[in-house]
């Protein structure tokens, strides 16, 4: 029986043989030629029949979270900036009022001359006060428009 496995691997295809091999070495373990019966070997029913080990589950979830949040961090508020114009001799007033009315969207046509008409006077106006986010996107904005501003932290 070895003869025929080993001439009928010779014959074939790699990718045959590997389909023959299981075959031939079970059939070649557990024939019986008394009962004319094919056996599978113990070891390779035992290697087919392998079933993984469950998932062991924790006893305990693990707290990552603190019940109470620190005292220090309770009483603390968001910083607030305030977004700053300057004055520029390039610009209209016109132009200016109409900038803050498009990039600042609470903001009122009389809002937007009232700090157009103090930066004019002084060189600089406070536009608003906000969390730095905001502030830094209604920056950005006024000075797509061509106008002057920055952001600063806001003094208590």
């Amino acid at each position: 029986m070895a003869a025929v496995t080993l001439l009928l691997l010779a014959w074939c295809s790699p990718a045959c043989a590997l389909l023959v091999l299981p075959m031939a070495r079970g059939v070649e373990e557990g024939f019986s030629p008394a009962r004319g019966v094919v056996h599978r070997t113990p070891r390779l029913a035992a290697a087919r029949m392998q079933v993984e080990a469950p998932v062991k589950i924790p006893d305990k979830v693990p707290n990552f979270a603190p019940a109470q949040p620190g005292s220090e961090k309770a009483n603390q508020r968001g910083k607030k900036f305030k977004l700053l114009l300057f004055n520029d001799n390039v610009n209209k007033r016109e132009y200016v009022a109409k900038v803050l009315v498009a990039s600042i969207p609470e903001f009122s046509q009389a809002d937007a001359y009232r700090v157009m008409q103090k930066a004019h006077q002084n060189g600089m106006a406070v536009v608003g006060v906000w969390v730095f986010e905001v502030a830094e996107a209604y920056c950005d904005k006024l000075k797509q428009g061509g106008l002057i501003a920055s952001v600063t932290e806001e003094d208590d």
